[in-house]
């Protein structure tokens, strides 16, 4: 039998341009979080903050942020 857990993370807003490439954003940097040896509660803070600097800029490969961009996001959001 599986196991369920529900965990609450903090919300992440920014001001919305273009959400074409949020989903990959997302899935992106979940995969770099999980990759790095980290568990969910730990990527997913990646991941949203990813796809939410994805929203802020038109297009979808040119509004992918960098594990820079992202983090730097993140210390700003504390």
């Amino acid at each position: 039998m599986r196991s369920e857990r529900r965990a609450s993370l903090p919300r992440v807003s920014v001001a919305v341009v273009d959400t074409t490439a949020a989903g990959d954003a997302f899935s992106g940097a979940l995969a770099v979080g999980i990759a790095a040896g980290g568990n969910l509660e730990q990527a997913i803070p990646l991941a949203a903050a990813a796809a939410a600097l994805a929203c802020t800029k038109r297009g979808a490969q040119d509004s992918l942020p960098d594990r820079k961009d992202v983090e730097r996001f993140l210390q700003s959001q504390r």
